[in-house]
């Protein structure tokens, strides 16, 4: 890695900041989840076609949230090289992927994705604080007790 290669971490504090909108974050959780419910379709099935409709699942939401509630464009429209999509051209061998430009790491936006995810599936999971009850007033030493407060 040269020195102008991000770590994971400068990398993970750029990705938060274009996945701000909680909604965003909900469409990139329900992606990978989408994604895995297909993939596991598509074994049980032995569908092909489940199988081609998997990379789409991970992706099309992830597009919605960051076109309708981010307003921004997709990291993979301007470097697919940097995103899911560059991870999957690799591993299945697809030409314009194979090369990866200085200073990307495919796998980062990948990595990042599933721990935004598990963050939000961790407080999804943690329980609410439970709220402290509303202590009765004490009455004050110095007042005198209103003869109305006691029981006849």
């Amino acid at each position: 890695m040269s020195q102008s290669d991000p770590t994971f971490s400068e990398f993970y504090a750029g990705y938060l900041a274009h996945h701000r909108d909680p909604w965003n974050r909900a469409l990139h959780l329900a992606a990978k989840l989408l994604a895995l419910a297909g993939l596991a379709a598509a074994v049980y099935e032995r569908s092909v076609l489940l199988l081609l409709a998997v990379p789409v699942l991970a992706v099309a939401p992830c597009w919605i949230g960051h076109l309708l509630f981010e307003g921004d464009r997709p990291v993979s429209w301007t470097q697919p090289a940097a995103s899911l999509l560059g991870t999957l051209g690799r591993i299945c061998g697809l030409g314009h992927f194979s090369h990866t430009p200085p200073g990307v790491r495919p796998y980062y936006s990948f990595a990042a994705d599933l721990r935004m995810c598990g963050a939000m599936l961790a407080r999804l999971g943690r329980p609410a604080a439970p709220a402290m009850p509303s202590m009765p007033a004490m009455p004050s030493s110095r007042a005198k007790p209103d003869a109305s407060s006691e029981p006849t």
